[in-house]
């Protein structure tokens, strides 16, 4: 979906909140939330689960609608099958011995990012210190949040990019990185256990999929035939390429046609995720970091028509993915207005309070938001932003402000 390019104003607004914050900063609380919840963990309990994807906001898109099912009796026994309309897998784990059967030439990004946080969560967390940052994400509530900053791009060109993990209760309640951006909510029992029962995954503004367990249940005696696998056969591999390496393997031009903008920096830099198939087909892209948001949209569509060299790893072909940084330098036509709290608030013909849930921010503390304003007066582009400094969040760390979405109501 497209970010909207039209707008009349921009207006800036500074809201108040009345809620509690608590304080957990184990270094340990990563390790400590997968074992109260991975399923998967050795000494877990056998079980099968059920699972079904959609596109909670547009559940007529069969792009985004899969059947995930598993029956695990032990971390080295366990038969996973995956379905959409375009790519299905079952794959047989049976001691050493793996087997997979696939059809369909791509298995998205967007699949195997619900997969791993249904059934290995503890992957993305893998080598995170909580103690090394000190960096909130969120402003103050009851998640203990830390979010890491590092540098994506090709010297000279270079873009801040980031990734945040949020706890609550000493559970995981959310992961953002670049090309994994999960939320995890309805923890329920299950074995000893507490389990995740709805996973959200983020795509881009106004496409968020819903992942829900329709189904977790003790696993009944099956015959260990269940579990065979066929040939040895390596699953179909995903590698992530570092960018100087990605850049080696685009076939043609890398550079990138900027158009004018109508407000936001005209020079900085932003930073992409792409996915691409074993033919070298750039299938999907998630946007990063950017100077300017608006351009992310400009830089994705002519990337999406770039052509790279298939990758191969020990002699078998792979799916690789990585980011991409561009700097950009334009100019500004036909700006869009600014509009400051008292003036924006004048233009306003309906108005939905914001209900703050009890982790948005300490008491009394000022959440200014910037509200962009379409031509037909909807409302999008909501920005969290930090005391009197505007700090643009990455998307995914922008969607979770907690009231936002009454603001998208306003008109």
């Amino acid at each position: 979906m497209k970010i909207p390019t039209l707008a009349s104003h921009v207006i800036l607004l500074v809201l108040f909140c009345a809620v509690a914050r608590t304080s957990d900063q184990s270094t340990d609380l990563p390790k400590r939330a997968m074992e109260r919840s991975q399923l998967t963990l050795a000494g877990g309990r056998p079980f099968l689960l059920k699972a079904k994807v959609v596109e909670r906001t547009n559940l007529d898109n069969a792009d985004y609608r899969a059947d995930i099912e598993e029956y695990w009796a032990a971390p080295d026994k366990w038969r996973r099958t995956v379905k959409t309309n375009k790519f299905s897998e079952t794959l047989i784990v049976s001691g050493s011995a793996t087997s997979e059967t696939i059809t369909g030439d791509y298995y998205p990004n967007w699949l195997r990012t619900i997969v791993t946080a249904l059934f290995d969560p503890g992957l993305s967390l893998q080598g995170v210190d909580l103690s090394s940052s000190s960096d909130n994400p969120m402003i103050g509530g009851n998640q203990l949040c830390r979010r890491f900053t590092f540098m994506a791009g090709v010297p000279p060109v270079s873009n801040k990019v980031f990734s945040s993990f949020c706890f609550r209760d000493a559970l995981l309640n959310s992961v953002s990185m670049p090309g994994y951006s999960v939320d995890y909510e309805e923890y329920r029992n299950f074995g000893g256990r507490k389990v995740a029962h709805k996973i959200l995954e983020y795509i881009e503004s106004g496409t968020e999929l819903e992942a829900s367990i329709t189904k977790l249940s003790d696993l009944k005696s099956i015959d260990d035939s269940f579990f065979v696998a066929g040939p040895p056969k390596p699953p179909l591999q995903t590698i992530r390429l570092s960018e100087q390496t990605l850049r080696t393997l685009v076939q043609g031009s890398q550079e990138i046609r900027w158009p004018t903008v109508r407000s936001g920096a005209e020079k900085g830099t932003l930073s992409l995720y792409i996915c691409i198939d074993r033919s070298g087909h750039v299938r999907e892209i998630y946007q990063l970091n950017s100077s300017n948001a608006g351009l992310s949209d400009f830089a994705r569509d002519q990337v999406m028509t770039w052509q790279f060299k298939s990758a191969v790893q020990q002699g078998i072909p792979v799916q690789i993915e990585g980011i991409l940084t561009f700097a950009f330098e334009t100019s500004t036509a036909d700006p869009i207005p600014v509009l400051e709290e008292d003036e924006g608030l004048k233009l306003l013909e309906h108005r939905v309070e914001p209900i703050w849930p009890a982790n948005a921010a300490p008491a009394g503390n000022p959440i200014f938001v910037t509200l962009g304003v379409k031509e037909n007066g909807d409302c999008y582009g909501l920005v969290a932003l930090h005391r009197t400094k505007v700090i643009e969040e990455p998307p995914s760390t922008r969607q979770t402000l907690p009231g936002s979405p009454m603001l998208s109501r306003w008109h």
